[in-house]
């Protein structure tokens, strides 16, 4: 099967179907979101194992599943997340969904209606935006970052809490967003929404003495390594990531999100996200 693959450099590759274990389901991908994950691989931040399968957020359709998951899901419109609480990251930790077919965990995956909006690719930023806003509501928040997880958590706190981004990359101006370019007093909440390595350095020094460093974490085994006073939150399905998904104007969805047929083109990406619709990029002639 054609799959986009890293082995020192991506690439794609006509490789052997893989097997469908017990708890997991193949699903045939339909539009996968390429994010900062791809963009991390591609510039070496992030490393993977040689012959991975890339791919971490998409949706698609399940062809078979495997002994242990309710087959009443075949054919089902699932959501892929990027993150299995039993396997890790979908894409960096196990095969991706960059593929003619995906062999998927089922805790990482959930039913969608068949008529969804591309908005729905958001939702695992959605959830960590929710789920910080929901621990730290009425707090002192910093977001370190300018990706889509930075900017759903400041659409999400800006109601509630006193919240600003501190980045070096310039965000446009049709967010709303100012980021502050010097942070000088020490805030409750640091998020570090960025996977280079000098935020999560700089968080320590921003934090007040009983402050809370806050990671969102698409892998088991990343970060390395963490501040004190740190706590990891991982894309899982919870209420209110959809009501904020709704909240996104469909301008802004725009200047976020790209679309292309061409993988290898949009990696890394001209935007925050761009999304590729698989069967119009897979299969290609090697």
């Amino acid at each position: 099967m054609i799959s986009v693959i890293f082995n020192q450099g991506i690439m794609i590759q006509d490789i052997v179907e893989k097997p469908i274990d017990r708890d997991f389901v193949m699903v045939r991908p339909e539009k996968v979101l390429i994010s900062f994950i791809e963009n991390s691989i591609y510039l070496g931040i992030l490393w993977v194992k040689p012959w991975r399968i890339i791919g971490s957020v998409g949706t698609g359709k399940i062809e078979a599943v495997g002994l242990d998951v309710d087959s009443s899901l075949n054919g089902k419109k699932v959501l892929i997340m990027p993150f299995s609480k039993k396997y890790g990251g979908i894409g960096t930790e196990i095969d991706g969904l960059l593929s003619e077919t995906a062999v998927i965990p089922d805790d990482s995956i959930f039913e969608i209606p068949s008529d969804y909006e591309d908005k729905i690719l958001l939702y695992p930023f959605a959830s960590i935006a929710t789920q910080i806003a929901e621990r730290y509501k009425g707090e002192r928040v910093l977001i370190i970052g300018s990706g889509i997880t930075s900017i759903l958590t400041h659409l999400a706190l800006t109601p509630y809490s006193e919240v600003n981004i501190f980045t070096d990359i310039q965000i446009p101006k049709e967010l709303g967003i100012t980021p502050i370019k010097n942070p000088e007093k020490k805030w409750d909440v640091v998020v570090v929404a960025t996977m280079r390595s000098w935020a999560r350095y700089a968080a320590e020094k921003l934090i007040t003495d009983n402050g809370t460093v806050v990671i969102p974490t698409f892998m088991s085994s990343w970060p390395p390594a963490c501040p004190k006073n740190s706590v990891k939150i991982y894309p899982e399905k919870v209420q209110g990531a959809l009501q904020l998904l709704d909240k996104i104007p469909e301008k802004i969805f725009n200047i976020l999100i790209g679309y292309s047929d061409d993988i290898m083109s949009s990696i890394p990406t001209s935007k925050n996200g761009v999304i590729v619709e698989v069967n119009k990029a897979i299969p290609v002639t090697l």
